[in-house]
Formats: C-alpha cells, structure tokens, sequence
C-alpha cells in the first residue's frame, strides 16, 4: 500500500494523456454528423471502429472520473460519509462501464 499514491497519480496521469486523442475524435465525429438524422448516426455507430473507440472514450473517462472523484473524496471528507461515497463513486463507474459496453453491443451485433 505504501505505493498506491503514486499509481493513482499515474494512472490519472496516462488516462488523461489517452483522453486527449480520444476527445479530439469524437468531437471531429460529433462535429462532421451534426444534423445527421438517426439512422446515419446508428449506422456510424455500427462501424466497429467508431464503436470500439467510442466505449475506449467512454470507459477511459469514467475510469478517470473514479479517481478523481476517490482523491476528492479522500482529501475532503472525513467521516464515515466518505467511505460511503467511495462505493458510491466505484459503483457509478462501473454502471457507466457496463452500460456503454451493453449499448454499443446492441447497437453493432443486435442491428
């Protein structure tokens, strides 16, 4: 445990470096189908490219958003409370997770 500070700190590190080519993506994606009508963006969506990059952005994000919000958690909140909302946060993550991977499933294999 005595090192944990320091992975956290790189891996929040590593996660927002991967942040910063995946956001650029999928604000040129979201940007060039502006006005799209559902179907195109379904269709999109279906490519596995576009798909597999989506849930990597998605899942990145909200493994980022868990520690950030832990450190947050830990550095303010003293009491039981904390302890608490850590679950919560790491609950959270995980719905986030699981979500993004069912939807982008259906959407690419379910038709």
């Amino acid at each position: 445990m005595a090192h944990k500070g320091t992975s956290t700190f790189i891996v929040q590190r590593a996660t927002a470096a991967l942040l910063i080519p995946l956001g650029i993506w999928f604000l040129i994606s979201v940007v060039s189908h502006l006005g799209a009508d559902y179907e195109v963006a379904r269709a999109w969506l279906a490519n596995p490219v576009n798909g597999i990059l989506l849930s990597v952005f998605i899942i990145i994000g909200a493994l980022h958003m868990r520690i950030g919000l832990a450190e947050i958690i830990v550095d303010y909140i003293h009491s039981k409370l904390g302890g608490v909302l850590l679950l919560l946060n790491w609950l959270v993550a995980v719905g986030i997770i699981a979500s993004t991977l069912f939807a982008v499933f259906n959407i690419s294999f379910a038709g």
